[in-house]
């Protein structure tokens, strides 16, 4: 019992010095947001995270080549093992949740993989959930407001607000209440 008293107290420990250090280290950093062990952002200076966020262990925030901005909303929540790429800006809305071993990419090579990268900008909606092993790809510069993106699809252009999408590549599989073509008719 007293074993596991102990890695608990660590665990909380460590978790606690690592969000004093991002504090210190990170442009702006909300009040109540907890960031956890073993999260690497590539330029500390432009990264803004909101209040009351969730940012789990083992998140990479990288860019190849001049690193962008990322703007992160008022309780949003990265989990684990998730990758952001910020080679363009990416902006996470309030609320938003993404899902562990997701894929966030900002750039593409085209065909030559040794080109210099696109960037493009991305917006993650507020109120949107993106399904654990989800990968945003480059193209795709919208995930719209309360939009839901199934685990593991693929997503190759913008989702709507308030669009269900699932599949490899991604397709609208149905819409939340008050959003999609039956709620626009409607009004």
């Amino acid at each position: 019992m007293v074993p596991r008293l102990a890695l608990a107290v660590a665990r909380r420990l460590r978790n606690a010095i690592a969000t004093q250090i991002h504090k210190a280290t990170v442009n702006r950093v909300g009040t109540g947001t907890k960031i956890f062990h073993s999260v690497f952002f590539i330029e500390p200076k432009k990264v803004e995270i909101g209040k009351n966020c969730l940012i789990w262990h083992g998140i990479a925030v990288d860019a190849e080549g001049p690193a962008g901005l990322l703007r992160i909303g008022d309780g949003a929540q990265i989990n684990p093992n998730v990758t952001l790429d910020l080679t363009g800006h990416l902006e996470i809305g309030d609320n938003a949740l993404i899902s562990e071993n997701s894929f966030l990419y900002t750039h593409d090579h085209g065909l030559d993989p040794r080109s210099e990268p696109t960037a493009y900008n991305k917006t993650i909606g507020k109120n949107s959930w993106i399904g654990m092993r989800s990968i945003i790809l480059p193209r795709c510069q919208k995930i719209g407001e309360s939009a839901v993106v199934g685990a593991g699809s693929v997503v190759v252009k913008d989702v709507p607000d308030g669009a269900i999408v699932a599949g490899s590549p991604a397709r609208i599989v149905g819409w939340k209440d008050g959003f999609g073509p039956k709620a626009a008719a409607s009004s």
